[in-house]
């Protein structure tokens, strides 16, 4: 993701403010404030997104068919006649959306709540009696159904089967070092069909409806207005007020709160993780396992039962400004209660920082820089980000003499569209490194401002199919002015798109109620060849296959996504290096050749995992199941034991006289020495050092 600060809206045109001044009152009550939400979103998009959808019947049915499908996946709560009775507003929803109108939200949220208060009780009598494992039948995952069910008995029907599948989930353990499978097995389907049945019935649907039953109409809300802005593009989104909190936090790797990780078990926020340093940590008071079951936001305020709540809320409790008090009431693992007071700090997502390492072989020392994202502050533009850190990295590993440098920016999804440039510029020099499409047809050039190169030495930049956006600018500058070479998957994730953030309220003066922001697609990017990004990606030099399995695809994969084109190429001059980069390029392909079979064979069982995955129906019969379960174990293992012959997992790539030097954790360190792209980058920097280079 690529985020641009919103500077100077230019083409706003004055008649679009007055509009809005125009159109809208201080919203009284939810339904009030949902049509606000509605008619500004639309609007903003109306006017300033830059690819026009035509708002009609055609708009009406996707937004109709996507809205239930993203609110019933497994079609397990509406039935066919609720779909028939709202079936007026399947060609209504472009009126709707261009008048803000939410009557639509509303009746189907009737209907939802109505469906889970009846399927609670359903289930509820379900498992008041003893299922039938020796039965068999088999249960239909929703996404595999073409139709919802057609009356109560076929609705009950599922949910029977369900539940049955939920309970040998429970009781069939795939884990016996004994031996004694069947055993095990008979033994536990006897002890749920007599006395603990009901009780193990109980906790099964209570988790299914705990979070149903406390999640409040806004945060569906949020669902369904993403539906919509979903049709522009799959990058235009709408985030409530807590949603756009949370996204700040994650961009910027740093929140103020206690230092610990929470989880939601059965209703209790628990602590699952201490983060070393913070309030939590260092008060000696709370352990893994500790439940927090009151917070007072201040030690003057009256505590609240968090039992039950959604644990974003509990968080949102928890969370404060640094320095100030937090007062917790703690259940111990020994079930005692205490009460522990903190004082809030500053924690940092180590886990998004840039970081390095120092390789050495037999002669030289090379740099590898992990930079997991393009983090920045929305908050504080003088805060912490990507490009102060490379910066720091970048002087203190040619401290170290390198003789090469890897980037390494697998998974990065993007981030600032500044820092990206900043960053570009330490191993470009003051040049152009990207091109903005703006709505009036003219582009803009982006440029790096700083003159100086921090880094003149061999560069090499790793990517695969999840490197995306502010990755992709990165890449394709270093490609274009044949800075260094590109190593990585067949191509990149195929995102070339700018988006912004824009505060609902910007324009709705007497409206004191925070309204959230709209997250939308203002333009694209094109390289300075005059390329777009944009669902072709950028294609590396050199080509290894990755590890990783894409459930959702790349940006070519997702409904709705902008089209490819080109426009004109800026005048550049190619980087003058003394190294020839296609014969470098050459002996990495070469080198390859020896594992171009591995590389195939690696290919096909990619594909062959995706198929298995793809399951279609689960046998409901214990003896079924367990066989299915123990086949598909016996399968994964076949997969696992050949990526592991193939040298893709747990065996060490690097040469035994290789040494990695890290301040970081060991386990990262010790990923490093299996990771076959890094040892071909490593290989690629060795090249470039047999012929004299630039020093830096």
């Amino acid at each position: 993701m690529i985020v641009n600060s919103i500077k100077n809206f230019k083409y706003i045109i004055i008649g679009f403010i007055f509009t809005f001044l125009l159109s809208f009152c201080s919203p009284q009550g939810e339904e009030e404030t949902h049509r606000v939400i509605l008619k500004t979103i639309y609007k903003t998009l109306y006017f300033l997104h830059p690819n026009p959808i035509k708002i009609n019947n055609e708009f009406s049915q996707k937004v109709y068919k996507q809205y239930f499908s993203n609110l019933d996946l497994q079609k397990r709560f509406f039935l066919q006649k609720d779909l028939e009775d709202i079936s007026f507003y399947r060609e209504k929803l472009d009126e709707s959306w261009i008048h803000g109108d939410p009557t639509f939200f509303n009746i189907t949220m009737k209907y939802f709540y109505q469906r889970i208060k009846e399927v609670e009780n359903i289930c509820s009598k379900i498992l008041k009696k003893p299922f039938n494992f020796h039965k068999r039948e088999v249960y239909i995952p929703g996404e595999q159904k073409i139709s919802y069910p057609k009356n109560k008995k076929e609705w009950i029907e599922e949910w029977r089967k369900y539940l049955k599948y939920l309970t040998l989930m429970e009781i069939v353990s795939p884990e016996n070092p004994q031996g004694n499978i069947w055993k095990s097995i008979k033994k536990n389907i006897r002890w749920m069909n007599q006395e603990k049945k009901q009780e193990k019935g109980r906790g099964i649907y209570a988790r299914i409806f705990r979070k149903l039953k406390i999640e409040k109409k806004t945060d569906w809300f949020s669902m369904y207005v993403n539906t919509i802005t979903s049709q522009y593009d799959p990058h235009t989104n709408y985030f409530s007020p807590k949603e756009k909190e949370n996204f700040d936090l994650n961009i910027s790797g740093k929140t103020e709160g206690i230092g610990a990780e929470l989880q939601d078990h059965k209703g209790y926020a628990t602590i699952v993780k201490l983060l070393v340093g913070g309030p939590a940590w260092k008060s000696k008071k709370i352990e893994v396992g500790d439940k927090i079951i009151r917070v007072a936001k201040d030690i003057n305020s009256e505590s609240k039962n968090i039992i039950g709540m959604l644990l974003e809320n509990s968080i949102r409790l928890i969370r404060g400004k640094k320095g100030s008090k937090v007062k917790l009431t703690i259940q111990k693992k020994d079930g005692s209660i205490k009460e522990v007071i903190l004082i809030r700090d500053v924690i940092e997502k180590k886990e998004i920082f840039a970081r390095s390492v120092t390789i050495l072989d037999n002669e030289n020392k090379y740099g590898l820089i992990l930079l997991p994202e393009f983090y920045f502050n929305p908050e504080n533009k003088n805060g912490r980000n990507a490009a102060q850190d490379m910066k720091k990295i970048i002087q203190e590993l040619k401290k170290e003499k390198i003789k090469g440098l890897i980037i390494d920016i697998r998974n990065n999804g993007g981030g600032s569209l500044e820092t990206v440039i900043e960053i570009a510029g330490f191993f470009l020099g003051k040049v152009p490194i990207v091109q903005v499409g703006l709505s009036s047809g003219r582009k803009k050039i982006l440029k790096n401002k700083n003159n100086e190169l921090l880094w003149k030495g061999p560069l090499v930049i790793l990517v695969n199919e999840l490197s995306a956006s502010a990755s992709e600018i990165l890449a394709a500058s270093i490609a274009d002015y044949k800075r260094g070479i590109i190593v990585g998957s067949y191509q990149t994730y195929g995102k070339g798109t700018v988006q912004t953030f824009y505060p609902l309220n910007r324009f709705i003066f007497s409206n004191k109620k925070e309204l959230g922001a709209l997250k939308f697609t203002m333009n694209k990017f094109y390289r300075v060849n005059g390329n777009s990004t944009q669902l072709k990606g950028v294609n590396p030099d050199i080509v290894i296959p990755n590890n990783i399995f894409l459930v959702r695809g790349m940006e070519k994969d997702q409904p709705n996504s902008m089209m490819w084109d080109r426009t004109d190429s800026i005048s550049y001059q190619l980087w003058k290096g003394k190294i020839d980069l296609e014969k470098i390029k050459l002996k990495s392909i070469n080198r390859l050749k020896k594992y171009q079979d591995m590389m195939t064979i690696y290919q096909t069982i990619q594909l062959l995992e995706k198929n298995f995955l793809n399951k279609k129906y689960i046998p409901l019969n214990w003896k079924d199941f367990w066989d299915e379960n123990l086949k598909m174990q016996k399968i994964n293992a076949n997969f696992q034991a050949l990526k592991n012959y193939l040298n893709v997992y747990e065996l060490r790539s690097f040469p035994p006289s290789y040494q990695i030097i890290s301040k970081f954790d060991q386990e990262w360190k010790k990923n490093l020495l299996k990771d076959f792209h890094i040892e071909e980058c490593v290989n690629i920097l060795r090249d470039f050092n047999e012929n004299p280079l630039l020093s830096d």
